[in-house]
């Protein structure tokens, strides 16, 4: 839908999007969107809001604590803002943040408030005489400040070279001693830390999943609802396989026709993705529909439904899901016995460069055990949300992390170096990529203390990625065992003086925040916690060294 304002022509989706609380102690999980861009906001001419100027270009508008509707439109936040004089201050208690990090952000009060990022001018400047408010954003999780060796700029292309693999030239440590109890407040149903998770379902093995179309009275399914999902099943079926090395494959079992609910869609309305407890047609959706599909559609063995809705269908604004500790779950049985978890993917994965298998991914993640990465609000600068699939499944990556996979199960001892900090000097080794094929050493563990270890591994872009696809290199993070689910408990350690980037760019763009690269390419070297971490080699491998700081 595209609305018209002074100087200023809006396009966004009919979404109301907002971010999802958490509660500590909870054992539930709220789903798969997290901070997800409200839209792009395209300013005509040059604007000026509080003394600070945002050129004429185009905005993508990401809210926190507040829905999109109320910052996007002929009405929202920033169309007002952008009518006030040049000199004006904004209406309280809306204030500036100017020490904020990253894209200018307005907030009115803690948590609640709208960032503001350029996507094709350079980033709004001060003027000469600004008048920002002096608050500042309170960081999130404090960690190291990582230093680099030299100005990094990522070359546009990166040659592959040939790298003869060689093995660390240190032996690694038991490798009991990289298992970091996870001692956050936040263990339930879901963790980011060892013992390893006794999943409710199976992680392992060969499984059925069904993909299940539903409509209703008032809104018929459309004729081929299979072009809109065999793509995704193959895709969610293909990264499984990678992620887990072979140890877990999906085989989806698809219901021919569309399945008729008794209700009207009007019946079912669920506008933002919270637990299926949580939302007051949470249960009645699902109950219907596994009702309705029950006597025409065999879940002998099924271990996962995935039911998909009609086509431009409004009334499951994100999307409602189920797990295996959820009552109304536990409670359902069909004629051929139990499943363990369900989903229903809303509008937000209808909208342009989004996908259904992230989403399902992301949920059967947390299905078998697996914390979210990172918080349910306004995100720092050095976030790991968009380097793990279990924090956002909209990523340019679509990754798995290494850590998520040893706490899994689904990367091998073996491939795995660990060695405790204190012990270390200097090492070199040859790390494969992460998701690749290559034999030998994909993750690296140096433990600093019971409860944080740095983590290196080796990232590529995939055919799982999406946006710039030149991201190939060493990525460089903290695991912290004091917190968990829905925490930043992963810590990317990324290089001071990398820009913000956009990743909704490209052959297949990214409806992801932007932020600053992280990763290491030759010739680069990185500090934290006593070491520093240098690439020597980029190519088929990636060969780094390790280094004690004196």
């Amino acid at each position: 839908m595209i609305n018209k304002s002074r100087g200023a022509a809006l396009l966004a989706f009919a979404l109301v999007l907002s971010l999802i609380p958490f509660s500590a102690n909870s054992n539930s999980h709220g789903a798969g969107p997290q901070t997800p861009p409200c839209g792009i906001y395209k300013v005509k001419k040059d604007e000026v809001i509080a003394g600070v100027k945002f050129p004429k270009g185009s905005y993508q508008i990401n809210a926190f604590g507040i829905s999109c509707s109320k910052v996007l439109g002929k009405k929202g936040l920033f169309a007002k803002f952008l009518k006030l004089k040049d000199k004006d201050p904004l209406p309280k208690p809306w204030k500036y943040l100017s020490d904020a990090v990253g894209a200018p952000k307005f907030s009115s009060g803690p948590g609640v408030g709208f960032r503001v990022q350029s996507i094709s001018q350079s980033r709004p400047t001060p003027t000469p005489t600004p008048t920002p408010s002096p608050t500042v954003t309170p960081s999130a999780t404090p960690s190291p400040t990582p230093t680099v060796s030299a100005t990094p700029t990522p070359s546009p292309t990166q040659t592959v070279k040939d790298i003869v693999y060689k093995p660390p030239t240190e032996p690694s440590e038991n490798i009991e001693l990289c298992k970091i109890k996870d001692v956050s407040k936040t263990r339930g149903m879901t963790g980011a830390g060892f013992p390893e998770w006794n999943a409710m379902t199976a992680k392992s093995g060969t499984v059925k999943w069904a993909l299940i179309p539903i409509d209703f009275s008032d809104f018929p399914g459309e004729a081929n609802f299979r072009a809109r999902v065999d793509d995704q099943m193959k895709l969610l079926t293909e990264w499984f396989d990678v992620v887990s090395e072979g140890k877990f494959k999906v085989q989806w079992v698809v219901a021919d026709n569309w399945v008729r609910l008794p209700g009207k869609s009007s019946d079912y309305v669920i506008p933002k993705s919270v637990n299926v407890n949580n939302a007051a047609n949470g249960p009645k959706i699902f109950q219907d529909a596994m009702g309705a599909s029950d006597p025409v559609f065999d879940f002998t063995n099924i271990q996962t439904v995935n039911f998909i809705l009609p086509k431009g269908q409004t009334f499951i604004g994100e999307g409602t899901q189920g797990f295996p500790w959820d009552q109304v779950v536990k409670d359902l049985r069909t004629n051929e016995g139990q499943i363990a978890s369900y989903s229903i993917p809303g509008a937000f994965f209808d909208a342009p460069e989004r996908e259904y298998w992230s989403y399902w991914a992301h949920e059967f993640g947390h299905a078998i055990g697996l914390g979210h990465v990172g918080g349910w609000s306004e995100l720092p600068i050095n976030t790991f949300n968009p380097f793990d699939i279990l924090g956002g499944q909209d990523g340019p990556t679509r990754e798995l992390s290494g850590w998520m996979r040893f706490f899994g199960r689904w990367i091998p001892d073996e491939r795995v170096f660990c060695r405790q900090a204190s012990q270390i000097r200097e090492i070199e080794m040859t790390l494969a990529p992460l998701s690749g094929s290559q034999p030998g050493l994909r993750l690296a563990i140096l433990p600093i203390s019971q409860s944080r270890a740095v983590i290196i591994e080796s990232r590529r872009y995939t055919k799982f990625s999406c946006g710039i696809d030149t991201k190939n290199g060493v990525l460089v993070y903290i695991y912290d065992a004091t917190k968990g689910h829905g925490e930043e408990f992963l810590i990317p350690q990324a290089p001071t003086t990398r820009p913000i980037e956009s990743h909704n760019v490209g052959k297949k763009p990214c409806m992801a925040s932007a932020f600053p690269d992280p990763l290491l390419y030759e010739g680069e070297k990185v500090s934290v916690e006593g070491l520093t971490i240098q690439v020597l080699l980029h190519g088929n491998y990636d060969r780094i060294k390790i280094t004690k700081n004196s």
